[in-house]
């Protein structure tokens, strides 16, 4: 009899074995069969390998205290800080490259106006002249990015804004289907008791 019953683990593996066997071994002509498989590389293998994963990181979240662990809404609000920073880090980088250029300009343009005193010369006055344009082009598309980053930060804190409002919502609504079931379970442990006393 204890050859008739077999653990789950032996029939997974029969198993394993039969499609393996009925997947390599039902075509003798592997060129008629678009649908073979790689003989070095074993799915189930693989498989187990996530699994295997899953069950170590189930594990490990089992084993952390409350407050290590996150909640969606928290993972959220991190989420939404990072990019935060990350958006404040843009726009100070962008700043910072703003007043170096800036730093730069009014350092050419001091030296162009000296060579202009001293030079007298109508061509420094026309490269003046270009140099003046292209840094208010600079100046306006710096600008312009720190005034696109500054909306897309905005719309992002609307956006994470209303995310919030819906994940509060959906907190009530878990709290009132919650206490409407403890009252369910209530009123059904009255009804049994006064079913066994009848």
């Amino acid at each position: 009899s204890e050859a008739l019953v077999s653990s789950p683990a032996k029939k997974n593996q029969n198993k394993k074995e039969l499609i393996f066997f009925l997947l390599f071994f039902s075509t003798t002509d592997e060129g008629g069969n678009p649908f073979h498989m790689s003989p070095d590389l074993d799915f189930f293998l693989l498989r187990d390998k996530e699994k295997e994963k899953q069950r170590v990181e189930r594990e490990a979240k089992k084993r952390m205290r409350v407050y290590e662990k996150m909640t969606y809404s928290s993972k959220i609000a991190a989420k939404r800080t990072n990019l935060r920073r990350q958006l404040q880090m843009e726009d100070h980088m962008d700043e910072q490259a703003l007043h170096a250029e800036n730093q730069r300009l009014r350092d050419l343009h001091e030296s162009t106006f000296w060579k202009i005193a001293v030079t007298k010369d109508k061509q420094a006055e026309r490269d003046n002249l270009a140099t003046y344009i292209e840094q208010k082009r600079q100046m306006f598309l710096i600008q312009y990015a720190l005034d696109m980053k500054k909306e897309e930060i905005l719309r992002l804190e609307m956006l994470a804004t209303k995310e919030e409002m819906k994940l509060e919502k959906a907190e009530k609504f878990l709290e009132k289907d919650a206490t409407l079931f403890d009252e369910f379970l209530k009123e059904n442990d009255r009804n049994s008791v006064q079913a066994m006393r009848m």
